[in-house]
């Protein structure tokens, strides 16, 4: 009978750590070809686009996170060398905000075009992806389990690897930074950092969105919405990640008093952080839009791309 057990415990032990090690694995790999009218809508936006987008390539995938096929998008540069990573997180839940073809074109392909390979994920329960939505919960490993995906792609250098997010991609990415000190620097737009908050501003978020996607969301309401807000753990998110935080004070979406509150909170820490409240601006600061990409990109370069040191927080000076 303890033959048995053992037999039965190693069978279980090997199968979880086989599961495990596939995590990230590239099951299903597509070369993705930008539509005509998808290129049209981006020139629209953006004239100087076109011509960057020459010099990037996107492809479709399907990797694995705990089990599950999830699907998602690769952008990178073509041409020789080794790039740093940029993982990418949407916003929205369900259908709502999922990648699309001009998405993944304009943000994955700006970010690609300036010498990066990025990955994003739709997140389970989306597109075509197996598994349920849970906006912070295990859905989280998307996320994660794009580190080793990353390790898949030629002319990736995974040594030098960022993160970013919009909105409930935000949130995504505070989460993460939670869980590793990987990524080498990380921006943010608008984030989720206070479900609270949310559900004050938004109340229709309960039924529609919280009480939709969150497991056991009615019995563990306060549980579940302080672990999906950052202000609530901002100590623990990994200090030797700098973070560029920017929000438009005129978003109704995600009010800015959420990454307010997350920044003060990051201070009192003495996390490496920085501030951009764009006045007036929308939910994705299309008011500013050339100055949000700018920043961005200054951002990454500096301590993503070329490494240089984190800042001193300490007070200091004459």
């Amino acid at each position: 009978m303890r033959y048995k057990l053992a037999t039965i415990l190693l069978f279980i032990l090997y199968n979880s750590y086989n599961l495990h090690a596939q995590n990230g694995k590239i099951i299903k790999k597509e070369k993705l070809i930008l539509s005509k009218s998808t290129l049209t809508k981006i020139q629209r936006a953006d004239s100087n686009m076109i011509s960057a987008l020459k010099k990037v390539e996107f492809y479709s995938i399907t990797y694995l996170s705990d089990s599950l096929k999830i699907k998602g998008f690769i952008a990178k540069p073509i041409r020789e060398g080794n790039f740093p990573c940029i993982i990418s997180n949407r916003g929205g839940t369900g259908n709502f905000g999922e990648w699309n073809e001009i998405g993944v074109g304009f943000f994955l392909g700006k970010l690609a075009s300036w010498g990066y390979v990025v990955a994003a994920s739709q997140y389970r329960g989306n597109s075509g992806s197996e598994g349920k939505e849970e906006i912070g919960g295990s859905d989280v490993n998307d996320v994660l389990n794009l580190i080793p995906t990353l390790n898949e792609i030629e002319n990736a250098d995974t040594s030098r690897i960022g993160i970013e997010g919009a909105s409930r991609g935000g949130m995504m990415t505070y989460l993460a930074l939670k869980k590793t000190c990987t990524f080498k620097a990380a921006v943010v737009l608008a984030g989720a950092a206070n479900s609270f908050t949310a559900l004050k501003n938004r109340p229709e978020f309960e039924k529609h969105v919280y009480a939709k996607y969150i497991p056991n969301y009615n019995d563990n309401k306060e549980k579940e919405l302080k672990k999906r807000s950052a202000v609530f753990w901002a100590n623990k998110m990994c200090k030797t990640t700098p973070i560029l935080i920017m929000h438009g004070s005129s978003d109704w979406r995600v009010q800015a008093t959420e990454s307010l509150e997350l920044v003060s909170n990051l201070y009192k820490y003495k996390h490496p952080v920085r501030f951009i409240l764009f006045e007036g601006a929308d939910h994705g600061i299309r008011e500013f839009r050339d100055e949000f990409f700018s920043q961005t990109k200054s951002f990454f370069d500096y301590y993503l791309r070329d490494l240089n040191d984190l800042p001193n927080m300490k007070l200091h000076g004459r």
